[in-house]
């Protein structure tokens, strides 16, 4: 009988918390809430960074818009649409620069080389994505 109390004496111990665990159990829960709401909110607020030698246009990616910028050969149509920026069309050859696709994350940008346009989305967390890394080396 003694054994058996004595037993559950020790299982009693392990698992009851110390003050200290708590804390420790509330701060990990705490960390882990702040990484997935980082993850999942995204960037409120992003920039499309228009550019052309020294002009340099910005536009609000909450916002649908379709404009042009006069580059060196012509115009080149960008449109905004559902927070992603893409480039419609563009007077270049080889149009590369509009098969590339929609951009929608900081640090993301669209390019015309022949015509001298780029587009760069600007907002949280772009200045550290636009930073080389390992393994850009």
């Amino acid at each position: 009988m003694y054994n058996e109390i004595e037993g559950l004496s020790i299982i009693m111990r392990k698992i009851i918390t110390k003050p200290c665990d708590f804390l420790i159990l509330i701060l990990f829960l705490c960390v882990i809430v702040h990484y997935f709401s980082m993850i999942f909110t995204g960037n409120s607020k992003l920039l499309a960074e228009v550019s052309y030698g020294e002009e340099v246009y910005e536009y609000d990616l909450n916002q649908n818009k379709s404009f042009s910028v006069k580059g060196n050969l012509g115009e080149t149509h960008i449109a905004i649409q559902d927070g992603e920026v893409m480039i419609t069309a563009s007077p270049c050859e080889n149009k590369i620069c509009v098969h590339q696709g929609k951009i929608s994350k900081a640090g993301q940008w669209l390019c015309c080389a022949p015509n001298q346009i780029i587009v760069v989305l600007k907002g949280q967390g772009s200045e550290n994505s636009l930073k080389a890394d390992a393994v850009s080396f």
